[in-house]
């Protein structure tokens, strides 16, 4: 008479089982089918001289993100962006460079849609390489860095709606040297 009462437990435990997996199955596709998120990395290092790389060129669709900390000092940031949105977070200590590529992320024709965006924080005696492509797609840079910084920005042509914020300590110099053409560029440098 045992027999019986186990096996409607297993029964029972195979339709539940059952059940949770169609439930997942419901539950599940909706979820990835609304997600935009393509990639997301997230690295910490305190070993000096470490390189780090965000590279979101061959991604072209969703929302890329990219979190970065050196605290080793004497680091190396690599950041592209591509044809999606993206945010770019990098810190570093001292006597870091920031190579940056901006990346021209658009949706179906519409210009200025997507962005990317920068937020780059290092220490004194640090260098921002930055080349713009961004031709119908906006890019924010929030740059902080300490004495004796360089600031570099060129483009690639006509670059779209560009915004800077950027503050530097003393004895540094930023160049911004693109080519700006949008209607809502804007540039607040602060030594």
């Amino acid at each position: 008479m045992n027999y019986l009462p186990r096996s409607r437990r297993s029964v029972y435990s195979v339709a539940a089982l059952l059940g949770a997996i169609l439930m997942l199955g419901f539950v599940a596709q909706p979820i990835a089918a609304q997600s935009g998120i393509v990639a997301s990395q997230s690295i910490s290092s305190g070993v000096p001289s470490q390189v780090f790389s965000g590279n979101a060129t061959q991604i072209t669709n969703g929302t890329v993100s990219f979190n970065f900390m050196g605290t080793g000092g004497n680091d190396t940031f690599n950041l592209y962006g591509g044809n999606a949105s993206a945010v770019f977070e990098a810190t570093g200590m001292l006597d870091n460079t920031f190579n940056i590529i901006t990346g021209n992320p658009g949706t179906n024709g519409t210009m200025g849609v997507n962005s990317t965006v920068f937020s780059l924080v290092s220490g004194a005696n640090s260098t921002f390489n930055i080349v713009q492509n961004n031709f119908n797609s906006s890019v924010s840079f929030s740059i902080i860095a300490g004495p004796n910084s360089y600031v570099n920005d060129t483009s690639m042509g006509p670059v779209f709606n560009t915004f800077f914020s950027i503050n530097l300590g003393s004895n540094s110099t930023a160049s911004l040297g693109s080519s700006f053409v949008g209607n809502e560029t804007t540039i607040n440098v602060v030594y």
